[in-house]
């Protein structure tokens, strides 16, 4: 078995941010006041490659309003971490892409949530008079391109931006960024406050599907599908065979297990989708390497116990092997995490009224 190890890294460095996203899962905006400190960061970037992470992702709120951020890339770059950057475009300028190169970031990723319409109702600038956050971001996506920087493209679905995937793909073919990722929008943070309004309907995962397949037909931007979307079809190894290390279907959350989330006063958590209530430390008050040591701070998944498992999860045939899907998914629609509503499988099952 190989040593467990936090290979994923995202950490969230500020809550900093010049939006105020409707979607946002940490409700940035204003830069928490325990922040970490320039010297307690690059302690934890120390503490980051000692452990054996491989990737890191430095995000935010908004990366680029924190002013040491070339720093903490720098630093993790030279411990052999390789560094990418989250952001939503809005101060991503020619100068910032040619520091983050000088630091050691290998790849940007930008927030692109819709067309313009969908895209400024969705992020909002905090200030009268900044502009389209739809106009800078794609500024940005092209500015990456034309650096040229590994250019990533993010975009959360929801009931808003569905109808104009394929034209938002069509948009990105136009640009050439290296690949196109998507997930699930999911009620947290600010989202819950409209989330009915805004969220998916399960039933429209075949739509969602249908979509992805079009877009891995043409070929000309890379997909990437990530663990919120899913699972046991036969479209797994179209969608996510892909990109998953060679595996051709869903094999579980891994967070607590090879991905670590990072807040920016140095919470530790599985993954940095889930809430607080899965906080498993501080690196404040106790190293990183002690928090992670201990498995049990993160036994949802190093602990599994399927028997737990509850309503349609609970009879499933690819129970052991999915373990209710993506655990900040389940979490934030259920309130726990032992039965996740959002399964393409589940959805056919049910309609169809057959077996599992």
């Amino acid at each position: 078995m190989n040593e467990r190890r936090p290979a994923t890294v995202i950490w969230e460095i500020t809550n900093a941010c010049d939006l105020r996203c409707l979607h946002c899962e940490s409700a940035a905006g204003l830069r928490e006041p325990d922040e970490l400190s320039t010297g307690e960061a690059l302690e934890l970037c120390d503490a980051l490659a000692d452990l054996g992470c491989e990737r890191t992702n430095l995000s935010g709120g908004e990366p680029l309003l924190r002013a040491d951020w070339p720093l903490l890339a720098k630093r993790l770059a030279g411990r052999g971490v390789t560094v990418h950057l989250v952001t939503n475009g809005t101060h991503l300028s020619p100068d910032a892409v040619r520091q983050a190169r000088d630091a050691g970031v290998v790849g940007i990723a930008v927030s692109l949530d819709g067309l313009r319409e969908t895209h400024d109702r969705i992020r909002l600038p905090a200030a009268a008079g900044a502009g389209s956050p739809f106009e800078r971001a794609v500024a940005a996506i092209r500015t990456s391109v034309g650096a040229p920087m590994k250019t990533g493209v993010i975009t959360h679905i929801n009931r808003w931006n569905l109808p104009e995937l394929d034209a938002l793909y069509a948009l990105l073919a136009g640009i050439g960024p290296d690949v196109w990722q998507v997930q699930l929008a999911m009620p947290a943070g600010r989202l819950r406050k409209i989330a009915e309004a805004y969220l998916i309907r399960p039933d429209q995962l075949e739509e969602v599907y249908a979509c992805l397949l079009r877009c891995l037909e043409d070929g000309r931007v890379p997909l990437r599908v990530t663990d919120n979307i899913g699972y046991y079809t036969e479209l797994e190894p179209a969608v996510r065979g892909r990109w998953d290390e060679g595996a051709s279907f869903w094999r579980g959350c891994q967070a607590g297990c090879s991905v670590l989330g990072i807040e920016s006063n140095g919470n530790v958590k599985g993954c940095p989708s889930m809430s607080r209530e899965f906080v498993a430390g501080n690196v404040r008050k106790e190293t990183l390497s002690a928090i992670w040591a201990d498995e049990a701070r993160f036994a949802y998944n190093t602990r599994w116990d399927g028997s737990k498992l509850t309503g349609f999860c609970a009879g499933c045939a690819y129970r052991r092997l999915c373990r209710a899907g993506c655990t900040s998914l389940a979490f934030s629609v259920t309130g726990a995490i032992y039965e996740n509503p959002y399964c393409l499988h589940r959805v056919r099952i049910l309609r169809e009224g057959g077996k599992r």
